[in-house]
């Protein structure tokens, strides 16, 4: 008897607050896309149970990301289902095991901010928050292009301003012309001065007598 009313006790007690979802979350249950330039890289799908939380993480096969921009993208989708889940406050927490040795888990915490609006965070990553919206159920990957970056306001074109490289120009230089100066002119020594001619002697008349 006394160990029956023990048992009815303990289900009388208060499950701790950070398993139980709160009635915010309850309506993040449902298929969340990450958007990029239009394109949905990503879609989870979030259900809730009697246990917490669970879901599938639809992705494609492969691709490339700094947090911020996704490239290399390699199809076709494949879907990863949740290991375990549960609630932690207005949060929704799915974890996926990593099968590889001595790889971390993959972690994702959901919140929803607005009626078809949600907060996602990748534990343990250190990554800002990612922004997912709500779209249909089985919503479909893409569309993708051939070598295209998705997100970050990716450039494909030279920036404003930028001039092409130019290559080696064919145009020869201008020869230097140099001028040489006309030798100086010769100088013609002057003819070498000739003595004035003697004058004429004068003409000698008789001895001029003094006192005459």
């Amino acid at each position: 008897m006394i160990r029956r009313l023990l048992l009815l006790l303990l289900l009388l007690l208060p499950v701790p607050a950070a398993a139980q979802p709160t009635i915010a979350s309850t309506f993040l249950e449902g298929s969340w896309g990450l958007r990029a330039d239009g394109s949905i890289i990503m879609r989870f799908d979030l259900e809730l149970t009697a246990d917490g939380w669970t879901g599938a993480w639809v992705k494609p096969t492969s691709f490339a990301s700094d947090g911020v921009r996704f490239g290399s993208i390699k199809m076709p989708s494949t879907e990863r289902r949740a290991d375990s889940g549960r609630a932690i406050g207005d949060w929704a927490e799915i974890t996926f095991d990593d099968p590889r040795p001595d790889e971390e888990d993959d972690q994702f915490r959901f919140r929803l901010i607005g009626a078809d609006r949600a907060e996602m965070l990748y534990v343990g990553t250190g990554l800002p928050p990612f922004i997912l919206e709500r779209v249909a159920p089985g919503a479909l990957l893409g569309p993708f292009e051939e070598g295209k970056v998705y997100g970050g306001g990716q450039r494909t074109a030279l920036p404003s301003g930028a001039s092409p490289t130019q290559g080696p120009t064919t145009q020869r230089p201008p020869v230097e012309r140099t001028t040489t100066p006309p030798p100086p002119a010769e100088r013609t020594a002057p003819p070498p001065r000739q003595p004035p001619p003697p004058a004429d002697a004068p003409v000698q008349g008789p001895p001029a007598m003094i006192g005459r």
